[in-house]
């Protein structure tokens, strides 16, 4: 469902994209689109490193994020990751929540915990008992 609502999200983007070149050209926008859709957001990269796999300019990525979620990209990165997480850990309670940040792109345990909480208010396993 998340990622469909993903989907949808980005392609108003590029709609608007295509609408305002002078903000992002609308290869930056399918680039982007494309890059979400593959769960990009997921591996371990800095910027620069996103950057480099992408063919673009990262202060065009850092303008793609900041124009259209009005954040910066560690960010609005987190908050995909962490998203991510809460739709896993409901899908399958016995998944270990340590598992879930590792598939998420944060594999160290306690950075992904302090990371969850920051956005949920409780840790993951405190959430998913909260949820189910």
């Amino acid at each position: 469902m998340k990622k469909i609502s993903i989907l949808r999200q980005l392609s108003a983007i590029i709609k608007r994209a295509q609408d305002r070149k002078d903000i992002i050209d609308e290869q930056t926008g399918s680039i982007m689109a494309q890059w979400l859709a593959d769960k990009g957001w997921a591996r371990k990269a800095s910027l620069d490193e996103v950057s480099d796999v992408l063919g673009i300019r990262k202060e065009q990525i850092s303008l793609f994020v900041h124009h259209y979620y009005h954040k910066s990209f560690l960010s609005w990165r987190r908050d995909l990751r962490i998203e991510e997480a809460k739709r896993l850990l409901l899908e399958d309670s016995k998944i270990p929540a340590a598992l879930i940040g590792e598939a998420v792109g944060i594999s160290d345990k306690s950075n992904f915990r302090r990371q969850f909480k920051e956005l949920t208010g409780c840790t993951p396993v405190e959430w998913r008992k909260l949820k189910q």
